[in-house]
């Protein structure tokens, strides 16, 4: 005779009380992950928009400087520029910053040091800023890691030009635990 043991099953999917628990457990728990990473600012690119901001003033500013003094080479670094730019604006859209940068009025004295109005905090930061990228790409690799740090490594050598042109000195030193 077959027996006749009863389980508890309630649903027409057959699933028990006791599975519907677990399931909304793990459901509430995986809504509250999410909501704290995106709390908590959990982007892959670590990155400040006050930094990211001043990178791209400093861009906008050496734009300006190539307008009001052009040169021979004025379109490539103009080109070059806006390029960097671009770059930032998307790393200033995965970061979650939403100010707009202001285009900084030309600087007079520009002709005087070679065209660059460079600002050596800013320039420094976005070095920091890129150190971090790099060092958090490392640290969690996946499949775009090696190109993500290569691309970084190019913008930090082009700051390490920058740094060099305007005047700023020392080495930049990655931000301690970033």
């Amino acid at each position: 005779m077959a027996s006749s043991r009863r389980t508890a099953r309630s649903g027409r999917d057959g699933t028990s009380p006791r599975q519907r628990k677990i399931a909304g457990i793990a459901a509430i728990g995986l809504t509250l992950g999410v909501a704290f990473a995106v709390a908590t600012g959990t982007s892959q690119a670590g990155e400040n928009c006050d930094g990211l901001d001043a990178a791209v003033g400093n861009n906008l500013a050496f734009i300006a400087d190539q307008l009001v003094f052009p040169d021979a080479l004025s379109e490539a670094r103009i080109a070059n520029r806006q390029a960097v730019i671009d770059q930032l604006e998307q790393r200033r859209a995965v970061a979650g910053c939403t100010g707009e940068v202001e285009v900084p009025d030309a600087d007079p004295n520009a002709a005087l040091n070679g065209g660059a109005a460079e600002n050596c905090d800013g320039l420094d930061g976005a070095v920091r800023n890129n150190l971090a990228f790099i060092a958090g790409q490392r640290q969690n690799p996946d499949a775009q890691s090696e190109a993500r740090i290569a691309n970084r490594q190019a913008v930090i050598d082009l700051l390490e030009q920058r740094r060099t042109l305007a005047g700023c000195t020392g080495e930049v030193e990655p931000t301690p635990g970033g």
